[in-house]
């Protein structure tokens, strides 16, 4: 039995000294840390707060972004472009770029014999130039009109005006036309701190802010704004006129309402080619609330396009004359084309396109404070219900339903390819169960 325990100790002993062992060993060999053989003999360092100058809000210099829009103090020069820039060389037949089916030309025998251009579905024209709007409007006018492409696009001036509630608009006009149009004239009628120009400067369409030309209708304490509308279009002519020192006669100028966003494939062919008739009458596709509504009468004529020179020569350089004749009575005899037919488009009228706050400010701006029957104020409910049922605001006409899966022409481009930008233009927040 002492044997026993004797044996028992001895191992214990010799497992006790078997761990001392392997500790000194890993003590040895381990080296000595990067912080131990940087340390000196006062390791800890101390922040001397004497020597530590911390900037005063006078002294810090905040990088304030300058707004890039040209102000009317500004001289504007338009540049020149070249018509062949637009354009492919096939077998020394000139097709227009966006135009031309590719698919079908490689799946041609005889590729290189190939002397004329072959289109895409929605072009037409010997060259491809002509986008399907402007082919049925020419058909349709049944005019005898010979087209020509020109060495050098005409340049495009487009005016429209903002007020305190439509920037979202007047941000899908820039976006969706900015390839298409040299200038756009902003005039805004805001007399609010928080005008189009507070948010241009904010950072409002920052990477297109180059092309813009802003001008302040409510300067001047409103004097300009409070004026005939005749007096107010001159007044935006004028500074056009005086601001763009290269101005020629055959650009175009475009005048809308701060709702309409034109089609921009019918722009680039007034800029690309000569020959259509004046002034421009385009057909609008009547958009309520947003592109989710269209009004039961679908459609609605704007005339705002016609060059310098017509402008000029026909109505004296005020521009407010174009606006005067869109009389669908006689549309054809005032117009010299209208683009645009009932599946068709000319471009997009999207009325009330604003939220429900900004439309209830908007009515009662006009005077329509009270809801249809007159028995209480126009409230936001009251449009938020609107809108998600379908229904004008005098409460009792259906507008139609849209559908982006299958229409064409539901809505501008810049809104398609934005869908969580502009989510609230393609889908109807406010519908009821059954909308879907």
């Amino acid at each position: 039995m002492q044997n026993r325990m004797d044996g028992k100790l001895i191992l214990l002993y010799t497992l006790l000294v078997l761990q001392v062992f392997i500790v000194m060993i890993y003590v040895i060999s381990t080296p000595k840390s990067e912080y131990d053989l940087s340390t000196t003999r006062n390791p800890v360092s101390f922040i001397d707060t004497q020597t530590v100058q911390v900037p005063t809000y006078n002294q810090i210099k905040l990088k304030i972004p300058k707004p890039t829009t040209l102000t009317i103090s500004e001289e504007i020069k338009l540049k020149d472009t070249r018509t062949l820039e637009f354009f492919i060389i096939k077998n020394q037949t000139a097709c227009w770029k966006d135009g031309l089916d590719n698919d079908k030309i490689k799946n041609t025998e005889n590729e290189l014999e190939l002397d004329r251009c072959i289109c895409k579905p929605g072009w037409h024209g010997v060259d491809c130039g002509e986008p399907e709007v402007v082919w049925r409007a020419i058909m349709a006018s049944k005019q005898n009109i010979k087209l020509t492409r020109r060495r050098t696009s005409r340049r495009l001036i487009y005016v429209f005006s903002v007020h305190d509630f439509n920037s979202a608009i007047a941000e899908v006009i820039v976006e969706e036309l900015y390839n298409v149009v040299d200038l756009f004239v902003i005039c805004d009628y805001s007399n609010s701190e928080e005008n189009f120009k507070h948010k241009l400067a904010k950072g409002l369409l920052e990477g297109h802010q180059s092309k813009i030309f802003y001008i302040n209708i409510n300067s001047g304490g409103g004097k300009t704004a409070r004026k005939p509308k005749r007096v107010i279009s001159q007044f935006i002519w004028d500074k056009i006129s005086v601001q763009v020192k290269n101005i020629k006669h055959d650009d175009i100028y475009v005048m809308t309402d701060s709702e309409e966003i034109l089609n921009l494939r019918a722009l680039m062919f007034l800029k690309v080619y000569d020959g259509w008739p004046q002034p421009i009458g385009f057909r609008l596709r009547w958009s309520v609330f947003g592109f989710f509504w269209r009004h039961p009468l679908k459609t609605t004529i704007t005339v705002g396009a016609c060059t310098v020179g017509f402008l000029y020569n026909a109505f004296r350089s005020n521009a407010l004359v174009l606006s005067q004749l869109s009389d669908e009575t006689s549309e054809r005899d005032n117009l010299g084309l209208v683009i645009g037919d009932l599946n068709h488009y000319g471009g997009w009228y999207c009325h009330y396109c604003q939220s429900p706050a900004n439309i209830v400010n908007l009515l009662e701006r006009e005077g329509k404070n009270k809801v249809p029957d007159g028995t209480k104020n126009l409230d936001v409910a009251f449009i938020e219900d609107i809108i998600g049922g379908g229904v004008w605001i005098d409460g009792k006409i259906n507008l139609l339903r849209a559908y982006k899966s299958h229409e064409s022409y539901f809505a501008p481009e810049t809104v398609i390819a934005n869908p969580f930008k502009y989510d609230w233009l393609v889908d109807n927040f406010y519908a009821k169960l059954d909308y879907y």
